[in-house]
């Protein structure tokens, strides 16, 4: 399972920093990107676009692939950034493995925003797809 689940997580990386690599074609305003130097310095191969009325970059950060999410104003309203199951709190791992000890583990999303952080974890049996959410201390926020 662990196998199965690393070779994926590996493949869903790549496949989102292939996205990243893209050239950058949309202009964003002054005050979103002093915002974004100031929030993700070192970041690299950023892309922007348009999602909803929000400017969203999508980039490299500390080898790994983010996505954040800014209002005209330059103010970051989130961010999300996949990780891998194995770096998830204790807390979490401990949690999901107690509900969903027989479900393999697909996608691991770490979001921030202005409730707090947040992981959203995608997870399936042979029969069943499950997508929960877990706070930082392992409660389930909704499965």
């Amino acid at each position: 399972m662990k196998k199965i689940f690393v070779s994926l997580s590996l493949m869903a990386i790549v496949a989102l920093t292939a996205t990243v690599y893209a050239k950058d074609k949309f202009d964003v305003n002054d005050r979103v990107k002093e915002s974004f130097k100031k929030e993700f310095a070192g970041a690299t191969s950023v892309k922007w676009e348009t999602v909803k009325g929000l400017r969203a970059a999508t980039f490299v950060f500390y080898d790994h692939a983010v996505v954040a999410y800014f209002n005209d104003e330059g103010e970051l309203l989130g961010s999300a950034r996949e990780v891998l199951f194995y770096q998830l709190p204790l807390a979490v791992i401990k949690s999901f493995d107690k509900i969903y000890s027989d479900a393999d583990v697909i996608e691991v999303l770490e979001i921030s925003n202005t409730d707090g952080t947040f992981y959203r974890v995608t997870a399936e049996t042979p029969t069943k797809r499950y997508q929960v959410r877990i706070n930082a201390n392992g409660n389930v926020i909704r499965s």
